[in-house]
């Protein structure tokens, strides 16, 4: 899942090529200097960091975030679907407020569609599944149609800007991760920089304690472990003219042959944002992000096309709001 903007500006953004370059690098690393942006994208580095603090400025950038691997810390991702009983906006939003404020709740989304509310919220066994889940059904006590919910198994894409946006001229680092065991100093890295991916190397040092070189040091240990995934700017797609729709889809006897058709297809589709194989009554579930609603139809034929007698059922949603969306839940810690 990605981050979507509660607030849109009417004001579209116009981007030529050096735009969308400087922000396919930012989204494989937010923090990658000034000058080795320069030297990629071909301008000074004074008029890279001009269009990144146009960026900012006009909203297409909101902020930066670190993402991190939570299954490291024996944490499972689930995502919970809600259908309310058209409660009052007062109730709606005295369970809104509840579900912002646990700890383990890592996002909360408003749609349009079968579903109201996405709420996703992470795990460690089933008995702590069980106990929040039923906190959340007690929380919407009264006004719940119905709710599905799915656990996450396996991530078949996770991207900043799907390829209709970028161009495709960025390497993807492979190979064995380090193994480490992350202390407490590296979770208060972690919780520093979980919201603000961009702070210096010397203001972490100076919170934490450690010198800047210490510092520098455990953040290359956590991103070689995988313990961090990457560093992206927080993107409002609206202000780029795009549109986030969920589906779920059911695969019948998804095995592993059909899995790999579907993790090429989903991994390399021009629409695909973020896409998962999921335990429950759907075992996929995507995000597209698109321009139009024909971007959208032809990737749904296209994936329809490579099953086309083992799709069961799939709902279609429409994002249109976020009361949450974090990548390290610092209360968890």
């Amino acid at each position: 899942m990605r981050y979507l903007q509660t607030a849109h500006k009417n004001v579209k953004a116009r981007l030529d090529a050096k735009d969308k370059k400087i922000l396919s690098l930012l989204s494989q690393n937010a923090r990658m200097p000034l000058t080795k942006l320069a030297k990629e994208v071909g301008l000074s580095r004074d008029a890279v960091n001009y269009r990144i603090k146009n960026y900012e400025k006009e909203g297409i950038i909101q902020g930066y975030r670190t993402v991190v691997d939570l299954s490291i810390f024996g944490y499972k991702s689930n995502h919970l679907f809600v259908k309310l009983n058209n409660p009052s906006k007062e109730i709606e939003e005295v369970i809104l407020k509840k579900l912002v404020s646990y700890p383990f709740v890592r996002a909360v989304i408003k749609f349009s569609g079968v579903y109201d509310f996405e709420v996703a919220f992470v795990s460690k066994h089933i008995e702590d599944l069980d106990e929040i889940l039923t906190q959340i059904i007690s929380d919407c006590a009264g006004s719940l149609q119905d709710y599905e919910l799915l656990t996450i198994s396996k991530t078949f894409a996770a991207e900043t800007f799907p390829p209709n946006f970028l161009e495709n001229f960025l390497d993807k680092k492979s190979g064995k991760k380090k193994e480490i065991q992350p202390d407490q100093k590296d979770i208060d890295i972690l919780k520093l920089i979980s919201e603000n991916a961009t702070l210096s190397l010397s203001e972490i040092a100076l919170k934490v304690k450690l010198s800047a070189d210490a510092v520098a040091y455990r953040l290359r240990q956590l991103q070689e472990s995988g313990v961090i995934v990457k560093f992206i700017p927080v993107i409002n797609y609206a202000s780029l003219d795009y549109n986030l729709h969920t589906f779920l889809l059911s695969i019948r006897e998804l095995d592993k042959e059909k899995e790999k058709t579907l993790r090429m297809f989903l991994s390399t589709d021009k629409n695909v944002l973020w896409a998962v194989k999921a335990i429950g009554r759907y075992n996929v579930l995507v995000y597209f992000l698109v321009k139009n609603v024909d971007e959208l139809q032809e990737t749904v034929l296209k994936l329809r096309s490579l099953f086309p007698n083992q799709i069961n059922r799939y709902e279609s949603l429409i994002a249109y709001e976020e009361y949450k969306y974090v990548y390290f839940p610092k209360g968890l810690f």
